[in-house]
């Protein structure tokens, strides 16, 4: 049977879908990860915004246009939180929400509704000895060590479609990771919540690192909470020779009020503090960080303190999101604020972002960074440094899935321009 496998949301998502791809190729489907032709699409939701849950409803609809007589197999949050939205489509034969999705090569051939509760315990899919990717020669790829969440943000739905935090075991974690050191130039450790790690098998984030520290491969943390950083930790990170020094904290305000609101447990001096750490430890990593601006009952003088805050910790990149109503949430019932005030809020704070993040590339020029080019673009490889610096290189000086020393240069686009020094051999 050929199965398309189409993927919105979250790198967890963009995880279990491989391993449903891989599973199913196993047994000797034909899986592809475009949107085209099949007997049978899976798709996999999000529902972290509305828009992202109406986005996922309206693939439903490109499907059917694509191949009227084919399956639809729909799971992800978005099917976790209204599976009946989805179960009542006419191709859509079988909805799975966020537990269970290792249940879905079996359920290709089937019908019905298979939204169950979250798992309590970590998910596997069937072992994975070879590690089939979907596309071969990754420079980078991705493994998930943690999923569900326990912090119960007042504006977030996903511990309810995700579960408690639960930690997937070490000793799968090292096996996988040293497989795909084999074939991939940087690992990057995803999950909903990656601080939480360890915490429910007494282990934590410090002894994962330790134990991938001679992997030969970079290695990267995806977003994690600013609350398990610790000197012990940020020691394990400097002695690793592999660690890449990009830290994309989850902050989300930076003014206590708005930050108590949202049920986030902790101020914006012990934030600094934290990036002062990681600083004095890392002079040349780069802190980025998500923030929601127009967060219910936020007022002008919330929002210039978020301004001030945000300019003086001085981010090397921020995602901005204006809030978003998610029915069900704790802010749902909190008075909104108006949407034109969101919609100039984000403009100023879009406006301070583009300044400080010019402002960071501008002291990266005249250094010398290790660079994983990845894809071609406009005459140029594009890359990135270790510390996510986003580096343009002329297409004659290097090929793609490359790692190399690079001088950086002036600011360019949403990055830097770069010459190469010398192409780093592989071991």
């Amino acid at each position: 049977m050929k199965i398309s496998m189409l993927t919105l949301g979250c790198k967890v998502n963009q995880y279990e879908a491989d391993e449903i791809a891989r599973v199913l190729r196993k047994r000797g489907h034909e899986v592809s990860t475009e949107l085209e032709p099949a007997d049978c699409f899976i798709l996999s939701t999000c529902a972290v915004t509305n828009e992202a849950e109406r986005k996922s409803r309206q693939m439903i609809a490109k499907l059917e246009k694509i191949s009227p007589d084919a399956k639809i197999i729909v799971c992800g949050c978005a099917s976790q939180n209204d599976s009946v939205k989805f179960a009542d489509k006419p191709n859509v034969t079988v909805v799975v929400g966020t537990g269970g999705k290792i249940w879905i090569p079996d359920l290709v051939e089937e019908k019905g509704n298979y939204v169950v509760e979250p798992a309590y315990d970590y998910e596997y899919f069937e072992e994975n000895t070879e590690r089939e990717q979907v596309k071969l020669k990754r420079t980078r790829a991705y493994v998930k060590v943690q999923d569900g969440c326990d912090n119960y943000c007042s504006y977030c739905l996903i511990p309810y479609l995700r579960g408690r935090s639960r930690s997937r075991d070490l000793e799968s974690i090292v096996v996988e990771v040293f497989r795909l050191a084999k074939t991939h130039h940087e690992i990057i450790l995803t999950g909903i919540n990656i601080s939480d790690w360890g915490r429910d098998i007494k282990s934590d984030l410090g002894t994962l690192l330790s134990s991938l520290s001679t992997i030969n491969a970079r290695i990267r943390l995806s977003s994690f909470e600013m609350n398990v950083i610790t000197s012990d930790l940020i020691k394990i990170m400097v002695n690793m020779q592999n660690f890449c020094p990009h830290f994309h904290l989850s902050m989300q305000s930076a003014c206590d009020r708005t930050l108590k609101a949202m049920n986030r447990h902790y101020t914006v001096s012990e934030f600094k503090k934290k990036v002062e750490m990681l600083r004095e430890a890392f002079p040349r990593c780069a802190i980025t960080t998500d923030l929601i601006v127009g967060f219910p009952e936020e007022t002008d003088d919330d929002f210039a303190e978020t301004l001030k805050n945000v300019e003086e910790i001085g981010f090397a990149d921020m995602h901005i999101f204006p809030y978003s109503v998610r029915k069900g949430t704790v802010a749902a019932d909190m008075v909104q604020v108006n949407g034109d005030v969101v919609k100039e809020r984000v403009r100023k704070i879009t406006q301070l972002r583009n300044k400080m993040k010019t402002e960071f590339l501008k002291r990266e020029q005249g250094m010398i960074y290790e660079v994983l080019t990845e894809q071609e673009k406009d005459g140029y490889v594009v890359g990135h440094a270790r510390n996510f610096t986003k580096v343009y290189i002329p297409k004659e000086q290097i090929e793609a899935n490359t790692l190399a020393m690079v001088r950086i240069g002036e600011v360019y686009q949403d990055g830097v321009l770069g010459d190469v020094v010398e192409i780093c051999k592989e071991d």
